[in-house]
């Protein structure tokens, strides 16, 4: 489409505005993106919170947090696999470029073996009376 001159420009843009804004109204409310459930969010610990962690068994290891802000609070996380070279004697490694570990994630590496396992959901630790 070719113009002649500025002035015609005017016009059909405004033309073209009412036409839109019309549009617009006419169309429903888009609804809301759903809020995401608690249930179903990633847990993720921050790096910098974690004092240690202790390996409970081939599938389990805790999360050790420090600080007032987490209460010295415990995780576990249960991997999604059986990591058969785990033990508590052995540890384990992981890098990451985040500043958290986010469950379902990250992967380990056994440091005696080599082996690499997925990690899996955190969940709240509390030990059996």
């Amino acid at each position: 489409m070719t113009y002649t001159s500025d002035s015609s420009l005017v016009p059909r843009a405004k033309s073209i505005l009412f036409a839109l804004a019309a549009v617009a109204t006419s169309i429903a409310p888009v609804p809301a993106f759903a809020q995401s459930d608690d249930a179903h969010k990633p847990v993720c610990l921050q790096i910098n919170r974690i004092d240690h962690t202790r390996v409970l068994n081939d599938h389990q290891i805790l999360f050790y947090m420090n600080g007032r802000q987490d209460g010295h609070k415990v995780w576990v996380n249960n991997l999604s696999n059986r990591c058969s070279t785990l033990t508590s004697q052995d540890g384990f490694a992981w890098e990451s470029s985040l500043p958290e570990y986010c469950d379902n994630l990250e992967i380990i590496r056994v440091l005696r073996t080599g082996q690499t396992c997925t990690l899996g959901a955190f969940t709240p630790y509390e030990k059996a009376s």
